[in-house]
């Protein structure tokens, strides 16, 4: 059955911007608590396509965007991020706990 929405339509139902719906689309922002959920009631999307897209999503959440502001930066941020992705849970708590709060 052919569908024929657009994402004006989308926008109106979540209550948003159709450009924040791009965004959220096109990965520039990531997708909000519940928006996937709604996203499956709008289109009434079967449990299986619903669970495919919320772990998607949940993947996506994983995905830390950084910009260093010189190369030095840079590589010091891949090896942090390379040694954290080695440190075992303990140790991850260990150095949450030691870092200053934001």
């Amino acid at each position: 059955m052919a569908r024929k929405l657009r994402m004006i339509d989308q926008a109106k139902e979540f209550e948003c911007s159709p450009s924040f719906i791009s965004a959220v689309e096109t990965g520039g922002k990531q997708a909000p608590e519940g928006y996937v959920e709604k996203f499956g009631d709008w289109l009434k999307l079967d449990l299986v396509t619903r669970k495919y897209l919320q772990a998607l999503a949940d993947a996506r959440a994983n995905v830390i965007r950084f910009t260093p502001v010189n190369k030095e930066r840079a590589a010091l941020a891949r090896r942090l991020f390379r040694k954290i992705n080695k440190m075992s849970p303990d140790e991850i708590r260990k150095l949450d706990a030691d870092l200053p709060g934001d």
